[in-house]
This record gives structure tokens, C-alpha cells and sequence, in this order.
């Protein structure tokens, strides 16, 4: 065992740095887009939890390349970085331009999964695929996909929100993604859409749901959840918010505005926390235990005592 830690160091350390590289690159995104400001706790998060998978690793039969594949793949890895280099200089004038950071990571992916599946087999390469997935939660979304989910979430936030004031008993009318009642309009801007708190929020569900060691179908439930958690509490803080414009000021709604983001946010996270206590296998198998334990037919008949006892 000690033998193949030693051996495995060195390719640890490149796939270590393969990602810290990568994870350098996506600073300025981080930077310059209030979205993606929760991507400086990825790195620390993953390393962490690489690192504990680590500690119990899967290891089959290492996978043990041709000739021709090798050239194949080293061809394939020289287009992609040559392609990746112009790309670059374009995105130092941009950080906004996002399709050199999926290439990267699509580089970096492949490159780190192939290194350990010549280490450990492909079952121990696979063994670190969820951390693969938190990795690329810090991954900007391409422009026309992130613009396409806010417009999505903001006309779903707005129009919830116009249905529980109209249930109150206040008229309340849409007008694109602005409220409006009696003459007074507030409008719903993209920080208020939800769009951050997915983003931060499916970050959040794969930390849990690797930290509580979820299954897949488990994970997956998970992200469903974040995505539901996120819309609740948006639109419960875009309906507060609109209700202190309305009644009474915009500037107690704008000085109410990122305090009632973070409790949002909090709120959302702990309803994603226990959904993911819920979820964990664990659970299950310690009340199962419990059950055996208090189970009359286990316990021992009155007045029977051990014959072993000193």
C-alpha cells in the first residue's frame, strides 16, 4: 500500500495542478461577475474532499494505452491546447467571453481523469468524478444560456408573485418584469430572478450531497431541490420586497434589499441541508439499527443472566 501511494504522489500532485491552473484562469470571472463570487470557495472545497476521497481509494486494474492511442490523444491534446491559446489572449481584453473557460475545463477534465486511470483504473479514475462535477460548478455559464434561465426565473418569480398578491386581495398587474398597483411600479431586477442562488445554490447541493456521501439518483434529487429552494425563497424575498415599496417606500425596500438576499439565500440553504439529511443512506441504516436494537423479541428474558459474568 505504501508503495502505491508513493507511486501515485506524483500524478496526485499534476491533477492537483492541472486544476489549480485552471481554477487561477476563472478568477476574473469570479471577479467581475456578482454570479459567480462564490466560485473563490470551490477550490478550498474540493482539494478538501479530493483529499478525503483519497484516503479510501478505489483502485482496479490500470488502464494500460497502445502506441496509436497515445499518439491519438497527444494530437488531440496539442489541437486543444493550440486552440486554447489564441482563445486566451482574446478573453484577457473580455473575461466576459466564456467559451475558452469550457475548453480549459474540457482539457483539464479529460487530461486528469486519463492520468488516473492510467494510475488507478478507470473505476479509481471514476471514484473521483463528483468532485469532477463540483470543480465545474465554478464554471461561468456560456452568456446565452445564463440570459435564457434569467429571463426564465425572472417571469416565473414575477408571476408568483402577482398571484399571491392577487389572493390577498390586491390588484396587482404585470407589465414585462415590473408590478404595478395603483400607479406605483417596482421592478423585478435579474438579482431578484433567482439566477444567483441557483448558481450558488447547485454549487451548495454537490458540496452536500458529496459531504453526506450521497448516491447519484440522491444527487440528482438534490440539484432538483436547490432548484426548487431557490424559486421558493427568491420569491418570497421579491414579494417582500415589492411589499414594502408598495406600502411603504422605496428606499425602506432598497435599504431592505441585500439583507433580505442573504436570508434568502440562508433560508434556501438550510432547507437544501436537511433535504440532503433526508436523502443520506446513513440515516436509513442507523434508525434501521436502533429498531434491531429495542426490538422485544432481541432482548434478553427477565431474570437471565450471563453465565460469564465475574
Amino acid at each position: 500500500m505504501s508503495a502505491q501511494t508513493k507511486s501515485s504522489a506524483p500524478t496526485l500532485l499534476l491533477v492537483a495542478a492541472l486544476w489549480l491552473h485552471f481554477f487561477w484562469c476563472l478568477v476574473p470571472a469570479w471577479i467581475s461577475s456578482e454570479y459567480y463570487s462564490y466560485g473563490f470557495f470551490v477550490p478550498p472545497l474540493v482539494f478538501a474532499l479530493a483529499w478525503r476521497r483519497n484516503a479510501s481509494p478505489v483502485v482496479s486494474a490500470p488502464w494500460q494505452p497502445g502506441r496509436a492511442t497515445v499518439v491519438v490523444l497527444a494530437l488531440l491534446a496539442g489541437l486543444a491546447l493550440l486552440a486554447l491559446i489564441p482563445m486566451r489572449v482574446v478573453q484577457t481584453g473580455d473575461p466576459g467571453w466564456r467559451p475558452t473557460f469550457v475548453l480549459h475545463g474540457l482539457v483539464v477534465t479529460v487530461a486528469s481523469h486519463l492520468l488516473l486511470a492510467r494510475e488507478r483504473g478507470w473505476k479509481g479514475s471514476a471514484w473521483f468524478l463528483p468532485i469532477t462535477v463540483l470543480a465545474w460548478s465554478a464554471v461561468p455559464y456560456i452568456g446565452r444560456i445564463e440570459q435564457e434561465l434569467i429571463r426564465s426565473l425572472t417571469g416565473i418569480v414575477i408571476g408568483i408573485t402577482r398571484e399571491i398578491f392577487i389572493i390577498g386581495g390586491h390588484p396587482v398587474e404585470q407589465v414585462g418584469e415590473r408590478l404595478s398597483l395603483g400607479g406605483q411600479v417596482v421592478e423585478v431586477t435579474e438579482g431578484c430572478s433567482g439566477i444567483r442562488s441557483i448558481q450558488s445554490l447547485v454549487m451548495t447541493a454537490l458540496f452536500f450531497g458529496e459531504l453526506l456521501w450521497l448516491r447519484w439518483p440522491q444527487r440528482l434529487l438534490l440539484l432538483g431541490g436547490a432548484m426548487a429552494a431557490a424559486v421558493i425563497c427568491n420569491t418570497a424575498r421579491a414579494f417582500y420586497l415589492s411589499w414594502i415599496s408598495f406600502f411603504e417606500s422605496t428606499a425602506a425596500a432598497d435599504a431592505a434589499h441585500d439583507p433580505a438576499g442573504h436570508l434568502a439565500f440562508a433560508a434556501a440553504a438550510l432547507m437544501l441541508y436537511l433535504f440532503a439529511y433526508l436523502l443520506a443512506p446513513g440515516r436509513s441504516r442507523r434508525a434501521q439499527v436502533r429498531r434491531i436494537q429495542v426490538t422485544p423479541s432481541q432482548a434478553p428474558p427477565p431474570g437471565n443472566t450471563s453465565q460469564n459474568v465475574p
